[in-house]
This record gives C-alpha cells, sequence and structure tokens, in this order.
C-alpha cells in the first residue's frame, strides 16, 4: 500500500537517507519556532531534553509545520494547506472526586478557548479534518469548529468511519447552508488533493494514506466507551454518548519532500496494516498502553525506525491551553523512553502546545 508517492511518481532520492544523513551531521532536519523559522531557543518546542544523544537542534528545511494542539490533536501545514487530526481544544474534566474516569459528565465546550485559538494560531480553516476516533477528547470539538464564524462559510472535509460521521451528523454537523463535507473511509484509501482534473493530469499538492489503527488496551485489557453506530443516534450529551467506532492512522505525503504517519489518537497500532510504509516522521500516541506488548519498540521497527519520531496524547487532558502551567503536565519520560528505543538512527522531539515546529 505505501509507496510515499501515488505509484506514477518517478524514482528519486530517499528522503529518509536525507534525513539521517543531516542527523548524523549533528542536525535534526527540525526545528521549533514560533514565528519565523530559525534556531531553536531555549524551552522552544525543539529544545533538547533528558539526554545528549539529541544533539543540536538546527532549522529544518522542509517547509512543512507541524503544531500540537493538545492531547491528540494536530495541525499539519504546507504551502498554503492545513489539515488537523483530532482537534479538540476544551479539555474538559473527566474524572469524578475519586480520580476515576466518570463517563456520565456532561459534555462542555470552552468556547472562549476556541475563540482564542483561532484568533491567535489557528488562524486559517484546515482543508481536511481527520479523525482518528469517536472519543470525546478527539472529536467533541469538531462541530463546534466547523460552526465557528471564521470557518462555518469554508469547505471543510472531515475523513472518519461511519461511527464517526454517524456521530458528527448527530452533533449538526454539516449544519443547514454549511459547505462541509462528510467523507467516511474505512483505511486503505489513498487520497489525492486537488482532486483530478478530467481535462489535464496532474500531480497532487499531498495525498492522504488513510490505515486501519487499533485503540489502546489499559491495564483492565480494555477500553471505554467502545462501541459502533450503523446510524446516527440522539444528540450525544456525556462523555460517554461519544464511542469509539473503529480507530485510524493517516500517512500524509506533501509532494516528493516529506511524509508524516499520524498514529496519533491512542497507544497501538495494527502493524500488519502498515507494515511497509516507511514514513519520515512518525507522530505516535504515547499513553495508555500498559496491555499492548512493547508497544514502542514494535512500532518503531514495524516502521522502518522513522528518523523523526514525536509523541502525542501524553498531556494531563484537562489543563487549560492557556494556562501557564500546562508544558509541566507533559509526561517527558515518553519523550527519553522512545530516545532509547530508536537510539542513534533517529531524533525524538518533545513538542510544547501551540507552538509550531518546522519538520
Amino acid at each position: 500500500m505505501f509507496s510515499q508517492q501515488p505509484p506514477s511518481a518517478p524514482r528519486r532520492v530517499s528522503r529518509r537517507g536525507v534525513l539521517r544523513t543531516s542527523l548524523a551531521a549533528g542536525s535534526a532536519g527540525v526545528a521549533g519556532a514560533a514565528g519565523a523559522v530559525g534556531a531553536a531557543a531555549p524551552g522552544s518546542a525543539a529544545e533538547p531534553r533528558g539526554g545528549s544523544a539529541r544533539g543540536t537542534v538546527r532549522p529544518g528545511r522542509s517547509g512543512v509545520r507541524l503544531r500540537w494542539l493538545g492531547v491528540a490533536g494536530w495541525e499539519l501545514s504546507f504551502d498554503g494547506h492545513r489539515l488537523l487530526i483530532d482537534p479538540y481544544l476544551t479539555r474538559q474534566p473527566y474524572t469524578d472526586a475519586a480520580g476515576k474516569a466518570d463517563m456520565t459528565r456532561k459534555l462542555r465546550v470552552n468556547h472562549r478557548i476556541i475563540d482564542w485559538v483561532l484568533r491567535e494560531h489557528l488562524t486559517s480553516a484546515p482543508e481536511f479534518i481527520l479523525l482518528t476516533h469517536g472519543h470525546w477528547d478527539h472529536l467533541a470539538d469538531v462541530p463546534h469548529l466547523l460552526d465557528h464564524p471564521a470557518w462555518r462559510d469554508r469547505e471543510i472535509n472531515i475523513l472518519g468511519t461511519e461511527t464517526h460521521l454517524h456521530l458528527l451528523t448527530a452533533m449538526g454537523v454539516p449544519g443547514t447552508g454549511r459547505p462541509h463535507r462528510l467523507v467516511a473511509v474505512s483505511g486503505e484509501e489513498v487520497l489525492r488533493h486537488p482532486l483530478q482534473s478530467s481535462e489535464r493530469p496532474t500531480r497532487p499538492d499531498f495525498t492522504i494514506e488513510v490505515v486501519r489503527s487499533l485503540h489502546s488496551q489499559l491495564g483492565g485489557y480494555g477500553f471505554d466507551p467502545y462501541g459502533t453506530l450503523t446510524a446516527p443516534p440522539a444528540r450525544p450529551r456525556s462523555l460517554g454518548d461519544l464511542v469509539e467506532g473503529g480507530t485510524l492512522g493517516y500517512q500524509v505525503t506533501v509532494g516528493d519532500r516529506l511524509s508524516v504517519m499520524f498514529l496519533s489518537g491512542s497507544a497501538n497500532f495494527a502493524a500488519r496494516a502498515v507494515t511497509g510504509a516507511t514514513p519520515d516522521v512518525l507522530v505516535l500516541g504515547a499513553s495508555g498502553h500498559a496491555a499492548v506488548h512493547d508497544y514502542f519498540e514494535r512500532a518503531v521497527d514495524t516502521l522502518g525506525r522513522p528518523p523523526v519520531i514525536v509523541p502525542s496524547h501524553h498531556d494531563d487532558l484537562v489543563t487549560a491551553l492557556d494556562d501557564p502551567t500546562l508544558h509541566d503536565t507533559v509526561n517527558r519520560r515518553v519523550v527519553d523512553r522512545l530516545q532509547q528505543v530508536i537510539g542513534a538512527d533517529g531524533r525524538v522531539l518533545d513538542p510544547r502546545h501551540l507552538e509550531p515546529v518546522e519538520l
């Protein structure tokens, strides 16, 4: 399935070889930036943490930027294109007084934070929203983002399984008169943008390869809430109403420049579904894998030991995006563990919320 480019693309110098050569020379091929690309400042997204093996980060050169939105949310931007993966900004409490997950909690929307993030950080609407699964910390904000005044009149393609789209339909997506488009996918699709012209063959600006994936398996050998839907339910009101509905991953390939694999929504994966993929950058879900055998090791080896790995879904889920203590909630032990796993073959980034990283 994975060709890094559509099959008709000409053979070219391996991007992975170039990236690894850069790493060996002391360059990660990536850099944190809060605006123009430049050397990483202390405390920036690309600042090395916890070991000299990470070396000195130098500016990236691909023109492809990655921005962590918190939890498992990401923005990928390049050449005026924008894609979002699991954009969840509200970060509402989800536990009871004893600290156990309480799926009866009513869904909330933090409109103040959504307004702030769209005004200060996500300043342009995306062309695609890619959903990994249907849980509240992945899907709950999508209807409110799509109905935001800054986005409501833009054509946005939302990719997800049948269950994910039924949940969004029940929450009012696309909305009367809105140009948004719900696109059902299940894995194995290779989509291009823009659409192929009927008059003259063209190369795509980027492709999206959809892959089947798996949800995290927690300490009790399972997860909650699970389930699938074959029709829109009643409008979801509680956290538990947003069921998993199948888990997906995505590989976005930008021309002949860079491929980014998002196995970012959960800490598990379907190895046979991604065998043969050799992404330049792997965004990997990093928490909730107590029951998954050798998760990091198998993911890294199956995907050909990617030169750049970015952990995902490893903050506390609830601290507000504008809280100055937010970065202290990140589990940076997973950064060090991933660096041990990849060793000298690659670099693990320690992203900071809302700060773009050039790959």
